[in-house]
C-alpha cells in the first residue's frame, strides 16, 4: 500500500509539472497594435509552432556590390550564411528556414514573425566594432581652407542656412572651425576675439563641438546630407589629411531648437576590433542610460590593455558600422571588459545590437532582394486534414483499446491521456517547435504506447490462462513485456536522434516529437497504467476476475 502511495503522488506531480508547463503566460512581446508594432503584456501557451502551421516571414538577401565588387561570392555567401544563421538563432525564432539559393542568394522564413522592419534589421547589419583614438593635432582645422578651395573650384555656392549657426553651451563660448590661435582654450580675463570666419562650404557648416573635445565638430542636422555628399567626393577624400578617418555620431545633439550631429576625425588605424569579441549584454543604468557589455577574450584584453594604456586621457571613439556610438575619456589602461553607452535609445535596440555583437560581422554587406510576409506553408486544407487525420487516429485507437480489452482498455486509455499531455509539456519545457511533421511523429509514438500496451495485456492473458492469480499475472504481464517494449523503444529512438542530428527543418520537428512521445509511452505503459491496475486492486477486496 505504500508503494502504491509512492506511486500515486509521483503521477500526480508529473501531471501538476505538466499542466504548469503548458499553463498560459504572461509575457512581454513585441506586437502589433493598430498598424504599429508595440511592447505589449499578452498571455499564451508555450508551445510554438513551426513554418508551415502558422506563415511567417520571407526574406531574399543578397550580397550589396554598390561599394565595390566581391571577388568570390560564392565564398562570401557560405560565411555570410552561417553569421545570418546565428544571428536567426538568437533571435529566438522557433524552427527557422536559412538556406543558401544559388550562388548569389540566401533565403530567410521566419515563422510567427511579422515586424519586417525589425527582422530585417536583424539579418542585414554588418555589426564591425572598431576603436579609434580621436584626432589631437588639429589636421582637419589645417585642412579646411583646402577642402573650401576644392569645393569653390567645382563651382559650389556658399550659403549659410538658417539655424546652422554653430551651437553654444551655457557659460561658453563655441569658436568656429576657423577661429585665429587657441581662442577657445585661453584662460585670460579677456574674451576671446575670434577671427572673421571664412565662408567655405565647410567654414559655414562645421563648427567645433561646445565641449572642446579634440576631433569632435558639429554639423546642423538639417546641412548633414549636403556634408556628407561633400566627403564623399574623390577630390575631398584625397585632400583629407592622410592617416585620418572623418566619421559622423550616431545620435543627435540639441541645442536650443536646433538638432545637430556630430563629426568626429579618428586615427584610421583602430587600436582593436571587434573580431575579439566573445559575449555582449544589453543594459540599462541609472546615469549613462540604455548600454551594452562586452567581453573579449584574452588576446584581445592584452591588446586592448596595451593600447589603452598608451592613450591614456586621449578620447577613444567606440565605432559601430562607421558611427561614433560614443567617444570616452581612457582613465586607465582597459583590460577584457568595456561597454558601448547607446543613451536614449531603447532596450530593445541594445539587446538587438548585442544580438549581432555576439554573432560577429558580416564578411560582405547584405541588402533586402525581397521582404514578404507569408501564409501557413501548407495551406488551411492541408492543415484541418492532418489535424483530422490526427485526431480519428486517436479516437480510433480509443474505440479499439475499450471495444478490445474493455477494463484494461479503459485504463490504457487513462494512461494514454497523461501520454498526451505529458509529451506536450516535454516539447514545451525544451522549446520545441510544432510543426506537422511533428504531429506526425506525435501520432506515431501514440501508435508506440498502444503496442506497449497490446505487448502486457496479452501477456497478462497467457498468465491468468495458466492459473496466476490476478495480482500475479498483473506483475507476470509487465515484467515479461517489460524487455520487448524496452527494445522496441529503443530502436524508434535511435533512429530518431540520427534524424535529429543530421536532420534540418521539418525533418528535425518530426524527430523532436517522436523522441518526446517515446519517453512519455514508456513512463504512461509500464509506469502509469501498471499503478492504475494496482490502484483497483486496492479498491476490490477479493476480484474474481479482470476485464481484459
Amino acid at each position: 500500500m505504500t508503494n502504491l502511495k509512492y506511486r500515486l503522488l509521483t503521477i500526480a506531480l508529473l501531471i501538476v509539472a505538466s499542466v504548469w508547463a503548458l499553463f498560459p503566460r504572461t509575457v512581454v512581446e513585441r506586437v502589433k497594435r493598430d498598424g504599429a508594432f508595440v511592447f505589449d503584456t499578452v498571455q499564451r501557451v508555450p508551445l510554438k509552432l513551426g513554418l508551415d502551421l502558422q506563415g511567417g516571414m520571407h526574406l531574399a538577401l543578397e550580397i550589396d556590390e554598390s561599394k565595390g565588387a566581391v571577388a568570390n561570392k560564392s565564398e562570401a555567401l557560405d560565411r555570410a550564411l552561417k553569421v545570418v544563421r546565428t544571428r536567426i538563432d538568437e533571435f529566438g525564432v522557433a524552427e527557422p528556414l536559412v538556406q543558401k539559393v544559388g550562388d548569389d542568394r540566401i533565403i530567410v522564413e521566419l515563422p510567427g514573425i511579422d515586424d519586417r522592419a525589425r527582422a530585417t534589421e536583424v539579418v542585414q547589419k554588418s555589426a564591425f566594432l572598431q576603436f579609434q583614438i580621436s584626432d589631437k593635432s588639429q589636421a582637419f582645422e589645417k585642412s579646411v581652407a583646402r577642402l573650401d578651395g576644392i569645393l569653390k573650384a567645382k563651382g559650389v555656392a556658399v550659403a549659410p542656412k538658417a539655424g546652422s549657426a554653430a551651437p553654444t553651451a551655457p557659460g561658453s563660448t563655441v569658436p568656429s572651425l576657423f577661429a585665429t590661435g587657441d581662442t577657445a582654450s585661453k584662460a585670460s580675463g579677456d574674451s576671446a576675439q575670434a577671427a572673421a570666419p571664412s565662408t567655405g562650404p565647410f567654414s559655414t557648416k562645421v563648427v567645433k563641438a561646445p565641449g572642446g573635445d579634440p576631433g569632435m565638430f558639429m554639423v546642423a542636422e538639417t546641412d548633414r546630407a549636403e556634408i556628407d555628399a561633400y566627403l564623399q567626393l574623390p577630390e575631398i577624400k584625397a585632400a583629407l589629411p592622410p592617416g585620418k578617418q572623418v566619421k559622423w555620431g550616431a545620435d543627435t545633439i540639441m541645442s536650443g531648437a536646433v538638432a545637430y550631429r556630430g563629426l568626429w576625425v579618428l586615427d584610421a588605424r583602430p587600436i582593436i576590433t571587434g573580431e575579439y569579441l566573445t559575449d555582449a549584454k544589453p543594459n540599462t543604468v541609472p546615469v549613462e542610460g540604455t548600454i551594452v557589455e562586452f567581453q573579449l577574450n584574452n588576446e584581445g584584453g592584452r591588446r586592448f590593455k596595451s593600447e589603452t594604456g598608451k592613450h591614456v586621457r586621449d578620447y577613444m571613439a567606440i565605432v559601430l558600422d562607421d558611427r561614433v556610438m560614443s567617444a570616452p575619456v581612457i582613465q586607465s589602461a582597459i583590460g577584457t571588459r568595456g561597454q558601448i553607452t547607446l543613451g536614449g535609445a531603447g532596450l530593445q535596440e541594445a539587446q538587438d545590437l548585442a544580438l549581432v555583437l555576439r554573432a560577429g560581422a558580416l564578411p560582405v554587406p547584405l541588402i533586402v532582394a525581397e521582404a514578404r510576409s507569408i501564409g501557413a506553408s501548407l495551406g488551411e486544407d492541408s492543415i484541418r486534414q492532418g489535424m483530422f487525420s490526427g485526431a480519428l487516429g486517436l479516437a480510433l485507437v480509443v474505440l479499439i483499446m475499450v471495444g478490445y480489452y474493455r477494463f484494461s482498455g479503459f485504463l490504457a486509455v487513462c494512461g494514454l491521456a497523461f501520454y498526451v499531455l505529458s509529451t506536450l509539456a516535454i516539447l514545451s519545457f525544451f522549446d520545441a517547435t510544432l510543426t506537422l511533421p511533428g504531429l506526425a511523429g506525435f501520432v506515431l509514438s501514440i501508435g508506440m504506447a498502444v503496442d506497449a500496451n497490446f505487448l502486457i495485456f496479452e501477456r497478462i492473458r497467457e498468465e491468468l490462462d495458466t492459473g496466476h492469480t490476478i495480482r500475479r499475472a498483473i506483475d507476470e504481464g509487465f515484467d515479461h513485456a517489460w524487455s520487448a517494449i524496452v527494445d522496441t523503444h529503443m530502436t524508434t529512438a535511435l533512429t530518431a536522434a540520427i534524424l535529429f542530428q543530421f536532420g534540418t527543418g521539418p525533418v528535425k520537428g518530426f524527430a523532436v516529437a517522436l523522441l518526446a512521445g517515446l519517453a512519455a509511452s514508456l513512463v504512461s505503459a509500464i509506469f502509469v497504467v501498471r499503478s492504475l491496475f494496482y490502484l483497483w486492486l486496492s479498491r476490490t477486496t477479493t476480484p474474481q476476475s479482470l476485464s481484459i
